[in-house]
């Protein structure tokens, strides 16, 4: 009986190998808070990696695609229940990560006994001015933390390795990044996302001052021809939808 709770420990640490390891060819995904809204980029793949979840909300995410789903699908189904119950204002991205999707995924991460879910997220709030924007960003064990103000103004990034997030919240100073307008921040999101995907590659190491920073080096670095966004666009906050895709003539990438 006194080996259960290190049986348990050791399950939980093999576990927590066994989700890094298939989560590490996931590509970058970054989101960015600027004049204009949010900003959220990521690689283009077969499967959507950027959603609408509410009004105002958006969820950047890197995983397994039945995961993510999953994971989606909370999300939705959390916010519609808390603006039918209260209000649309009542619906943040505070109570959902805190309420729902956090202790969803950490029970399900604890269930040794239950397939994991492979999932790394980033829950975007659009505010009424870039100091109220709020990026989430929360992970398969259910943890999760924030970036307010001018925090977010410095872009957040998540990618299958999770070193990679951690090598950017460690820049220091941080890099300063235009987002002026959407032309400007489309151009900073596509630096940081180059940025992400080399610091990925293992012992590949690279400051943000060597990324190009020119467009075409840019897009030959990532060795794609599409990019997926999705826009959080505050002159629409408070209608209906403030989420839209813009074109890629909009971002000038």
């Amino acid at each position: 009986m006194t080996e259960e709770p290190y049986r348990w420990l050791e399950a939980i640490t093999n576990r927590r190998e066994y989700i890094e390891d298939q989560l590490s060819p996931g590509l970058p995904v970054v989101a960015l808070s600027a004049d204009p809204g949010i900003l959220l980029l990521t690689i283009k793949t077969s499967t959507p990696k950027l959603f609408e979840i509410y009004d105002h909300l958006a969820l950047g995410t890197v995983g397994h695609p039945a995961d993510i789903e999953k994971v989606r699908q909370t999300a939705i189904d959390a916010a519609h229940l808390e603006g039918f119950a209260r209000s649309p204002n009542d619906v943040t991205a505070r109570r959902l990560v805190s309420y729902n999707l956090s202790p969803a995924l950490k029970s399900a991460f604890e269930q040794i006994f239950a397939a994991p879910l492979l999932f790394r997220g980033i829950l975007a709030e659009l505010g009424p001015t870039p100091a109220d924007d709020v990026l989430w960003r929360f992970d398969y064990d259910g943890s999760f933390v924030a970036q307010r103000g001018s925090e977010s103004a410095h872009g957040t990034v998540i990618s299958g390795p999770r070193q990679v997030t951690k090598d950017w919240i460690a820049q220091n100073p941080k890099p300063t990044l235009e987002r002026t307008n959407l032309k400007a921040a489309a151009y900073s999101a596509l630096r940081l996302l180059v940025w992400a995907k080399l610091a990925g590659i293992k012992d590949q190491g690279i400051e943000f001052a060597a990324v190009p920073t020119e467009v075409a080096p840019l897009k030959e670095k990532l060795g794609v021809e599409e990019l997926e966004f999705a826009l959080l666009d505050r002159s629409l906050l408070g209608k209906p939808i403030a989420y839209r895709v813009p074109t890629a003539d909009e971002l000038g990438i």
